[in-house]
């Protein structure tokens, strides 16, 4: 199943963004012990630099596979929940590269860990307190 939303506001972009998010039903990357339907793809602005996007497929990571369910965005959550989480990872995207991208610049969230324990590239910078305007819910992306 494919959402494909068109002219996406996000704050601070000059122009809206196009968004596809893609549900399979047999997914051709890993899950981590996700349902198919918990775990889509979603695609925004290709190619642009980003320290939170899968490198096979340009995805954006949104949240931490292994973090327990009430860190992450779940079906039963409902799709303008995700579409929220994606608005907000694409507002921290464009601030991270004004503000200096991968010399430096400033996500403005906490920062969940990068790959996977088993994998030997596990590292986890979860050292600013969660901050958002809309207030408690599920872990912005990262």
């Amino acid at each position: 199943m494919l959402y494909e939303l068109a002219s996406l506001d996000v704050i601070g972009e000059p122009d809206p963004i196009d968004v596809r998010i893609r549900f399979h039903s047999n997914p051709p990357y890993p899950l981590y012990g996700q349902r198919p339907e918990d775990f889509p793809r979603v695609h925004a602005k290709p190619g642009v630099p980003s320290k939170h996007r899968y490198r096979f497929d340009d995805a954006l990571c949104l949240w931490y596979p292994l973090d327990p369910e009430e860190r992450r965005w779940t079906s039963s959550k409902g799709l303008l929940d995700l579409i929220e989480i994606v608005r907000t990872h694409l507002f921290l995207e464009h601030y991270w590269r004004l503000t200096g991208g991968e010399q430096g610049g400033q996500w403005l969230v906490e920062d969940a860990p990068h790959g996977m324990p088993e994998g030997g590239a596990w590292r986890s910078s979860r050292r600013h307190k969660r901050r958002t305007a809309a207030g408690p819910g599920p872990r912005p992306p990262h």
